[in-house]
């Protein structure tokens, strides 16, 4: 029964799981680029814009 309900978890929000999955792999490659504090800053601008996009579907728009 668990097995059913994470598939249908993961196939409800999959698209949500793979932009998290690109966010986390572009931060990723930002810090071992330069260093720690670029990626801090790209960390800081992906939450921001994840905010901004949450609270925009809050509101409906």
């Amino acid at each position: 029964m668990n097995f059913t309900l994470a598939k249908n978890f993961l196939s409800r929000n999959s698209h949500t799981i793979i932009l998290l999955l690109g966010l986390i792999c572009v931060i990723t490659a930002i810090t071992f680029l330069t260093n720690f504090y670029w990626g801090l800053l790209a960390l800081g601008f992906v939450l921001i814009g994840i905010a901004i996009l949450l609270n925009n579907q809050q509101e409906g728009g």
